[in-house]
């Protein structure tokens, strides 16, 4: 199988393209979470899970200063309430278990960028992905299940207020930014409302006494790299892996969860940093403009920035092989 990526750099313009997936594979997409959660939850629930749907979260239950479960009530307004040894908190930026814990944060960044998005139908993107970079404006897209194609339009936080009351408009002009990707939009039709979001970016302490925080309600970061389904994946199976050792009596709680704490920021802080600091749209310093038209010259090296961009390659990893590379390619000054 064989895939294509582009990525054409320019101090104010940067056009990614391609398959960040790897050798072997020649497409990826990016399913809905409309699709995605009902097989983690059908999963979940063939595994012996007990599954309430349409359930609401009140209360967090407390004994002193530990968590023992929670109150709460189905969608008929029928009431419940549950015990459990450890409260598990996978519930998103707006976490109730993190605001009833008061659970610490750190390592905080303002929100950097607004972004919108919808989907399309006739947009064909053959199994790739495309990011625009137009100085104070971006856009990606990626084609998802049934036929469609999300696109997403960024602008910075200080833009907000002047273009939040046109924001279909806005994100056209945006769009217009690259003519021939515009162009391919208008052939397309528009299935859904336009969607908003602005994201913070923070740790938090991911446990204390009887709970525990899971996926974006313990770390997140700017959309642009768009990875949070994938660090929620890999902190989930962290965290289960965690937990196992505390059930089964090989690590005390504050052990266990203090290690995949650890590992959870020695694996994400370099992505997280990099992130907020591609998330600005700023031009690059030159150092960096010099080695981001290195990798437009490589097919090679291209790849793997899209595989950076992807979560999949660590950032200090990829920019420390391309200034090894870069530096081995220079001439040394005559004696």
């Amino acid at each position: 199988m064989s895939t294509h990526r582009h990525l054409c750099v320019r101090p104010r313009a940067v056009r990614d393209r391609g398959v960040p997936a790897g050798e072997g594979f020649d497409a990826s997409y990016a399913p809905r979470r409309t699709v995605l959660d009902k097989i983690l939850v059908d999963a979940a629930a063939e595994d012996g899970a007990e599954v309430r749907e349409e359930f609401t979260v009140e209360e967090l239950l407390f004994d002193g200063p530990t968590v023992t479960g929670v109150k709460g009530h189905s969608k008929d307004g029928g009431k419940a309430i549950d015990h459990a040894r450890i409260t598990v908190g996978a519930d998103g930026l707006h976490s109730s278990v993190a605001r009833a814990t008061d659970a610490v944060g750190y390592a905080q960044k303002p929100k950097i960028n607004a972004y919108y998005y919808t989907y399309w139908a006739g947009l064909p993107m053959h199994g790739t992905f495309e990011a625009y970079d137009r100085g104070d404006r971006a856009f990606a897209a990626w084609p998802t299940n049934e036929g469609l194609t999300m696109v997403i339009c960024g602008w910075p936080m200080r833009d907000f207020e002047a273009n939040r009351g046109d924001v279909e408009g806005n994100y056209h002009a945006t769009l217009a930014r690259a003519p021939a990707f515009a162009e391919r939009v208008a052939e397309a039709t528009r299935s859904e409302r336009f969607v908003g979001t602005a994201i913070p970016n923070y740790f938090r302490k991911p446990y204390g006494p009887g709970w525990v925080l899971v996926g974006d309600a313990g770390y997140l970061k700017d959309p642009i790299t768009a990875q949070g389904i994938l660090d929620a994946f890999r902190d989930a199976e962290r965290c289960t892996r965690a937990l196992d050792d505390v059930l089964t009596g090989h690590q005390s709680f504050d052990e266990a969860m203090q290690t995949a704490q650890s590992a959870r920021d020695a694996q994400v802080t370099s992505m997280y940093e990099f992130t907020a600091e591609f998330a600005t749209m700023e031009p690059p310093p030159p150092e960096m403009q010099q080695l981001l038209l290195a990798v437009s010259q490589s097919p090679s090296a291209c790849d793997e920035f899209v595989r950076v961009t992807a979560g999949m390659t660590p950032p200090e990893e990829f920019f420390g092989h391309m200034q090894d590379r870069m530096s081995r390619q220079q001439t040394p000054d005559a004696a």
